[in-house]
Parts: C-alpha cells; structure tokens; sequence
C-alpha cells in the first residue's frame, strides 16, 4: 500500500515504468527541468508521482480547485474512450493545493464551467527541496505523491481492465525568476503549447499484475 507523504519509498514505486521524456516538444527540445514521473493502479485507485527539478518554487493559491495553473503546477490528462469528447484534467502544485475537473469537451465551457461541479477526491502529498515564493535563491525542486478514486471517473465507465488504453498526458507549468518565459512541457509529443490538445497524447496501457 502507497503511503502519500510526498516521499517515493515504496518498492511498488521501482516496478513502476518511469517516465522521462518530458519536452517542449512545438519547440523540438527538451525541458529545462528535468521531471521523473511514474503510474499505478490496483482496484481502487490510479496512483502517481513526480519528481521535479525546480529551482525557483513558486505556489501561493490554497484553495481546491483554485487556478493552480498560474503557478508551479504538475498536471495529469486522461482521456479513457477515443470515440468521446470527454476527459479529465488534475493539477498539484507545491502548496499541495488540487485540482480536478471532469470536462464533458473541449466546448463545453472548460475551467469556468466545470470547476465548482467537480469532486471526485484526488488526494496528494507534496515534498519541497528549497524555499517557497523567495526567487532571491536556487531551489532544487519538488515531489508529488497522490492517488485517484476509480469512483471518480464513473462518467465514462469507472475502473479499467488490464489491457486497456486510455489517451495521457503529464505536464507542468515551471515559472522561474530564472527563465525569460514560463516553461511549458509534457510527455506528450504536443504539435501546440496547449495542454488540452488530446490528438497528440500518448497512449497508457493498463497492465494487469504479474503471474
């Protein structure tokens, strides 16, 4: 069982397929920090973590379902069904505030709409390596740890089956006294700098355990 306290020291963690390849992929390089992010499951629960160089942490929006996204944030996109619009979209930042949207489609209004509708109980746990809103000095970055009700995405269908493949996307916003510009990157091989661009994620297979 995954204890969420923001520190990765679970052995279920190290059979975890790790995921690197976080990029600005429209600019054709890769992100200037540099993120570890990793996806499990049982029958309960989707469970993930990051852990993100960063050396300017900055966080300061507390409230659920606040607009995270103006800030450090590490985001997670799921899309279960390739022939409906809708998907989900959840955010972390280093404050450990969350944010979790069902969206039934792209038109349907987004963040505006669906924010206050929304409550399917992501829980997390966030670690910081360095100081918090000072961008006098160099952090070294943070961890999230958190974990996802199967009873949350009941909109389209609930719980995977073990071969299963859902359409996926884990990103950040990385603001930094140190950048000229806010850093986008994903996993996702984005023709676009936007995150809501579900033709380009990449694919997750559910994997069933071991025999």
């Amino acid at each position: 069982r995954i204890k969420l306290d923001g520190v990765l020291d679970e052995t279920a963690w190290d059979k975890a397929e790790v995921l690197r390849d976080f990029a600005v992929y429209w600019q054709d390089r890769k992100a200037r920090s540099a993120t570890t992010a990793r996806l499990l499951w049982d029958d309960d629960y989707l469970y993930y973590s990051a852990d993100m160089e960063d050396a300017d942490l900055y966080a300061t929006i507390k409230e659920h379902n606040g607009m995270l996204f103006n800030e450090d944030v590490f985001e997670l996109f799921f899309k279960p069904a390739e022939n409906k619009l809708a998907y989900y979209e959840f955010e972390v930042n280093p404050l450990g505030a969350e944010m979790e949207l069902f969206l039934p489609s792209r038109g349907a209004g987004g963040y505006g709409r669906v924010a206050a509708l929304t409550h399917i109980g992501m829980q997390s746990a966030v670690h910081l390596d360095g100081t918090l809103n000072n961008w006098d000095d160099v952090d070294k970055g943070w961890t999230v740890e958190g974990r996802i009700p199967w009873t949350g995405f009941k909109a389209t269908g609930g719980r995977p089956k073990a071969g299963d493949k859902w359409r996926f996307a884990l990103c950040r916003y990385d603001y930094s006294a140190k950048f000229d510009r806010t850093e986008l990157s994903s996993t996702a091989p984005l023709t676009q700098p936007e995150f809501h661009r579900y033709e380009d994620y990449g694919e997750l297979t559910f994997v069933g355990p071991e025999k």
